[in-house]
């Protein structure tokens, strides 16, 4: 095998592509992308410029109030016992009682 040219050798020469009747040229494609593109580009631009009032969102459901502090405020303005066995006071009847005992002091 010689890496020699072989200036003998017939010579490549590249057929003309033929495309068949249902592939649209090349030209036509960038065309029509091009017009998709600015038409998008001026449904962006005019976005900003139309007059758009947010309505705001109806809440359902439980919210924040409702699931969270009502619970914890009856659980900490009530009488009643823990999950493990455990009882608990209110926080007014609690603070009474600091006033009146003190807080433990270490020696």
């Amino acid at each position: 095998m010689s890496y020699r040219p072989n200036y003998a050798a017939p010579r490549y020469t590249a057929s003309p592509v033929r495309r068949t009747a249902s592939e649209p040229p090349l030209s036509r494609l960038m065309i029509a992308g091009l017009v998709v593109f600015i038409m998008l580009s001026l449904v962006v631009l005019l976005a900003g410029r139309l007059p758009f009032t947010p309505q705001p969102a109806p809440v359902t459901g439980n919210t924040y109030q409702q699931s969270y502090v009502k619970e914890a405020r009856k659980l900490l303005s009530n009488y009643g016992y823990t999950m493990e066995g455990k009882v608990h006071i209110p926080i007014d009847r609690a603070m009474d009682l600091i006033v009146e005992r003190g807080l433990p002091v270490r020696q």
